[in-house]
């Protein structure tokens, strides 16, 4: 078994200071007192299970120890300032930033149609802003909008956020359900890190026409799991938390334990189904579907509790039958370089493995099982770098660009962007426009038009120590290397660690807060707010009013749509991510023939290129404005 090889940007991950990654700012001597006489007040309140971070002196010193052991002196002196730190924000001593004011998801709903319709009312008579139909998402393309408008924070040029409203639980992960409804699950926050408890997780069903939602129990504690979706549509879920850090384990088996189990969802009976174990156990790993449906399974810390990562790679083929049981079986052996690599569907059929170490830069074959190596990454994105899959086969010949960013190295956070083509992999890495702030744990999400739209993280070393809240999109459709980042409206909520983004069928975005205050308190106070980027306050939506809701490989087919000047379609994979990496997103722009009232569109006859399943289907017009998804399903 590959033992873990502790580097300081990847210590952070893999022990039990992976769930805080908080400010270690230097203390007074009264300060310190003041903490520690904090901690054990806390901590004589047992019973209080939301008290975690708090811990008596004799508690504390005991970790600590166990920490130099484990990771040395200088390490285990992080840790136990980061502890810390969370202490003072569990005991109320620090807050987390939270501005802007929370009001009632269905008022925000009423609140975000009055501005459209009002900014889209004031430009009827005016030029539009996007200037070329079709190209940038914000003004000129690649020329950043002026002082103006970024003062006055036109939504036309800069988007605009709802007011935070209540998702009473923690985003963790997100997952975009053919219905039209986002999952997320995450820990159990009542019973969070208490290592009797383990298994214990929560779910929650959220509905974006409605901005509401029912919980939905998750069949244990899933968090920190795998998760891509199926040809059916189920969500398939590999891994996830089998046991919380233990002081009292035995020497070298006290970290995180990863589960062997996993599972898939039915989202229309919203009924689990248990899978086969897998070998080892997984926590943090990555899933990645193939071109027949088959899913890949790497990386995760395994379940001995040692810290180490596993270097089994196992494969899911799934049961016919969305409720059925599938087959599990190992496949190769392969030692990532990290916790969550970002891997990706290559249209030679292979899986393209992409960091966090910089040396990462490898080709999976499904038939053969065996990994090749490419060229080196121009850079490490470790600590929570996010990558993106955009394929436009409307040119010929076709393009597919895979880009990531972000991650930090060992003293701060990155940008670092980079590229492979997709289609000609042996190429390598190429420096892609770099974003303005350099960031880690944020989430990039592709829209509709090609543009990307990358929103929260932080600018510290640790996964909450100061927040960003300007987002920032790639003017330009992502194949295009000439564009550059520009600024977007600020949002409320802190989204560092453990927050999620993802596209969703109105062509918004989704943004759920971090966890920095993990108390239960704050989970069932959990905040989310829905971007509208500057293409909605364009003009009016198109409607798409007749469309298969099958499609077949190589099949030219119609879209009927309310009115003229429809110039794109683009199927957009739905969004299934956690810890800033994207299992399933991608986005794939297709070749189209515009006709009165829509438009024909031609499905590409590989499967490489557009994986089983489905996707949701946005035509756009002239002026760039996306319409409504309808969701198609390729077989």
């Amino acid at each position: 078994m590959h033992q873990l090889s502790i580097k300081p940007r990847q210590c952070f991950a893999l022990t039990a200071a992976v769930l805080v990654f908080l400010q270690a700012w230097p203390l007074t001597a009264q300060a310190q007192s003041s903490t520690f006489k904090n901690q054990e007040k806390q901590a004589a309140h047992s019973h209080e299970k939301s008290a975690k971070a708090c811990q008596p002196a004799d508690i504390e010193a005991k970790k600590h120890l166990h920490e130099k052991d484990q990771l040395g002196p200088s390490h285990a002196d992080q840790h136990a300032r980061m502890r810390r730190f969370q202490c003072e924000v569990e005991s109320g001593v620090r807050k987390r930033h939270d501005a802007g004011r929370v009001v009632a998801a269905s008022q925000t709903l009423k609140d975000d149609a009055a501005a459209k319709e009002a900014v889209i009312k004031s430009k009827t008579n005016s030029p539009d802003l996007r200037g070329l139909g079709g190209g940038s998402a914000i003004g000129t393309p690649g020329i950043a909008p002026s002082g103006a408008a970024l003062a006055a924070g036109d939504p036309a040029t800069m988007g605009r956020w709802s007011d935070p409203f209540i998702i009473p639980v923690v985003g963790v992960t997100a997952v975009l359900l053919h219905t039209g409804n986002v999952m997320f699950w995450s820990y159990d926050p009542v019973n969070y890190f208490l290592p009797d408890v383990p298994q214990n997780g929560v779910g929650f069903i959220w509905n974006p026409k409605t901005r509401s939602g029912y919980n939905i129990p998750p069949p244990e504690n899933i968090w920190c799991s795998a998760q891509t979706i199926l040809a059916d549509g189920r969500v398939y879920v590999a891994g996830g938390n089998l046991g919380y850090p233990n002081p009292n384990a035995p020497a070298g088996m006290s970290g995180w334990k990863g589960s062997l189990t996993n599972y898939t969802f039915n989202p229309l009976a919203e009924r689990w189904a248990k899978q086969p174990d897998m070998q080892r156990g997984r926590w943090y790993p990555t899933a990645t579907q193939l071109a027949d449906n088959r899913v890949v399974i790497t990386s995760g810390i395994d379940e001995t509790g040692s810290n180490a990562i596993t270097n089994v790679v196992e494969m899911l083929t799934p049961d016919p039958n969305i409720d059925g049981i599938g087959q599990l079986r190992a496949v190769s052996i392969h030692n990532s370089s990290g916790l969550y690599p970002l891997q990706f569907l290559l249209p030679s059929g292979q899986m393209l493995e992409a960091g966090p170490g910089a040396a990462s830069s490898f080709q999976f074959n499904p038939a053969t099982s065996n990994w090749s190596g490419l060229p080196r990454m121009n850079h490490n994105h470790y600590y929570l770098g996010n990558g993106v899959s955009y394929t436009d086969v409307s040119v010929v010949p076709s393009k597919q660009l895979i880009m990531v960013a972000g991650g930090h190295t060992e003293r701060a956070p990155q940008a670092d962007n980079e590229w492979l083509d997709g289609f000609n992999p042996a190429r390598g890495w190429s420096p892609y426009p770099q974003w303005r702030t350099p960031r880690h744990n944020a989430n990039t999400v592709i829209l509709p038009d090609g543009s990307l739209f990358t929103v929260g993280g932080n600018r510290g070393l640790y996964g909450y120590e100061d927040p960003i809240f300007e987002p920032e999109l790639y003017a330009k459709a992502a194949s295009d290397l000439t564009g550059s980042w520009l600024p977007m409206a600020s949002h409320a909520i802190q989204a560092a660690y453990h927050s999620t983004a993802i596209l969703l069928p109105d062509a918004t975005v989704l943004l759920s807060q971090d966890d920095m205050d993990y108390s239960a308190q704050a989970a069932f106070q959990h905040k989310a707010q829905v971007y509208s980027p500057p293409y909605l306050f364009k003009g009016a939506q198109p409607q798409i009013t007749a469309a298969p809701e099958r499609l077949a490989y190589g099949l030219t087919f119609s879209i009927a749509t309310d009115r003229g000047d429809m110039v794109s379609a683009v199927l957009v994979a739905p969004g299934a991510t956690t810890h800033g990496n994207d299992m399933h997103q991608r986005v794939i722009k297709l070749r189209v023939q515009p006709q009165a009232l829509g438009l024909t569109a031609s499905v590409p006859a590989s499967s490489a290129l557009v994986p089983p399943g489905y996707y949701m289907l946005f035509v756009l017009d002239a002026a760039g404005i996306p319409s409504v998804a309808k969701f198609v399903q390729i077989s």
